[in-house]
């Protein structure tokens, strides 16, 4: 009997998929390998051994200052002394946290060395490439990761795994690299692969392998991490010889804090102590009244029914009431506040911003412009580095190039106006749609959908302002915001003082 149809479709269909499966493994498994490559191993469950664990000890005061006369001697200490730190304190955790935090990560992208008018096809391609590499790289919270490591350790060592459609990058423990070469501005590193067993291999990139096999064959630790896949940024590029947290400095003050803390805490459990003393009856010559045995059941039956705050005594002679009660409790919160106040001014940005108010609002502003020029110095050296990966991956004659814009939280609404003004007279249309959020990778699909297929420039009527309804309709120079206003200016506000000018 023939088979039908269906039958011999689901045969075809069989067939197909054991020519494709026999195709696959003859080509080596390469389907497998694609899906796999952007997936780093972090465990593996057929492995027996158990996966390593770190712990960190408590340093003293003492160690850390005496590791700062010594910095390239000491590096991992004083890093393991960080991470303790950012692990145990909350103060230095935000510290860190909000350096971290700061940049938003804005970026336009521009050709280099523009000459002449290229073909338009061309540069658009090219464009585009670049704007969907970037993309890939995931820049604002691949960046704030390694920002805060750079922060807490002073130095983020890592290797890139890409594929077309993503990318990450994997940290590699600093214990084992060194920044060996300075290329085009970026940082380059060795790993030291006699601290890498062969059978963690797997958990790293194919490069790796390849710099094994030339540990074992030449017997040099130390090797060079490939350029194409290296991340390698420092707190402070202007010291190449070692590299240390750039807030180790401060940590000899969260002692303070931790000490003024204890005391306070020392005084509380005092303030909360009681002792009730109970006196047993002596007759003229010293001897107790009482027998001892009494007096033991008594003063058991006592120590039963008090708490653990409480103390019980007998004695042969009449005692005052003990008060552990301290009057300097204040002081002790104005020790605790002053440390507190101490190690923001250490760290050389305002306690305003973290709940400690021991400055004005306008020192504060400077101390954020500050804060600002500090991280935007590392901002600067990622450039470089990306810039120098777009032109290792991207080939051919035009080039473009990644320039981030100096927009933090706090600076945001500031340089959208300046953007704004700029763009208004045609200039730097990009950099002022890259400040208000939007990606130049995004624009021409964005513009493509809001004007033809949801024709929002015939269809959404935009709502009145000054700038399509000219200047007759309002008087006066706009409000300024609320947080701008100073203390006379909300009164004004708040009175409506200027309501008849």
């Amino acid at each position: 009997m023939g088979k039908t149809n269906k039958e011999k479709e689901i045969a075809m269909l069989a067939q197909i998929q054991r020519s494709y499966d026999t195709l696959m493994r003859d080509a080596g498994g390469q389907l497998s390998f694609a899906k796999e490559l952007l997936k780093q191993m972090v465990f593996n469950p057929k492995a027996t051994a158990a996966g390593a664990s770190q712990t960190f000890a408590r340093y003293s005061k003492e160690q850390i200052i005496t590791w700062l006369q010594s910095p390239a001697a000491n590096e991992k200490n004083l890093r393991n002394a960080s991470v303790y730190m950012y692990l145990s304190s909350m103060h230095y955790q935000r510290l860190i946290s909000y350096y971290a935090g700061l940049l938003m990560w804005f970026f336009v992208i521009s050709p280099v060395h523009f000459e002449g008018k290229p073909d338009a096809e061309s540069f658009r391609k090219q464009f585009y490439k670049t704007a969907n590499l970037l993309e890939t790289m995931n820049i604002p919270e691949t960046m704030r990761t390694i920002l805060t490591v750079i922060l807490r350790e002073g130095v983020y060592y890592g290797v890139r795994w890409t594929d077309k459609s993503s990318s990450f990058v994997q940290r590699i423990n600093p214990d084992i690299c060194k920044i060996t070469y300075i290329s085009d501005g970026v940082f380059l590193f060795a790993v030291d692969m006699s601290k890498i067993p062969e059978e963690k291999l797997q958990y790293y990139p194919e490069a790796f392998k390849s710099m094994f096999n030339a540990f074992k064959k030449d017997g040099v630790k130390f090797q060079e991490v490939p350029s194409e896949i290296s991340v390698c940024l420092k707190a402070d590029a202007s010291v190449i010889d070692y590299s240390i947290p750039p807030f180790a400095a401060v940590m000899p003050a969260l002692y303070k804090i931790s000490d003024a803390e204890g005391r306070s805490d020392v005084s509380a459990d005092l303030r909360n102590y009681k002792m009730i003393a109970g006196q047993v009856p002596i007759d003229s010559d010293g001897n107790p009244k009482i027998e001892y045995d009494i007096v033991k059941k008594y003063w058991d039956h006592l120590a039963n029914s008090v708490g653990s705050r409480v103390g019980v005594a007998v004695t042969p002679f009449k005692l005052d009431a003990f008060n552990f009660e301290k009057s300097g409790s204040t002081a002790e919160i104005d020790e605790i506040s002053r440390s507190i106040g101490h190690y923001w001014t250490t760290a050389g940005t305002s306690g305003l911003l973290h709940g400690i108010a021991n400055d004005t609002a306008g020192v504060t502003k400077l101390a954020i412009k500050n804060d600002e020029s500090y991280i935007t110095g590392i901002m600067r050296q990622a450039e470089r580095l990306i810039n120098r990966h777009l032109k290792t991956e991207l080939s051919g004659k035009l080039q473009f190039k990644i320039t981030f814009l100096p927009i933090t939280i706090f600076n945001h609404e500031e340089y959208i106006k300046i953007y704004k003004e700029a763009a208004s007279f045609g200039i730097g249309k990009s950099y002022y749609m890259a400040a208000v959020g939007i990606p130049q990778s995004d624009i021409g699909g964005l513009n493509f959908i809001e004007n033809e297929i949801l024709n929002l420039d015939t269809d959404l009527v935009p709502l009145a302002n000054t700038y399509n309804t000219g200047a007759e309709s309002g008087v006066g120079r706009p409000a300024k915001d609320e947080k701008n206003l100073s203390p006379a200016g909300e009164s004004t506000r708040d009175n409506d003082t200027n309501a008849n000018r």
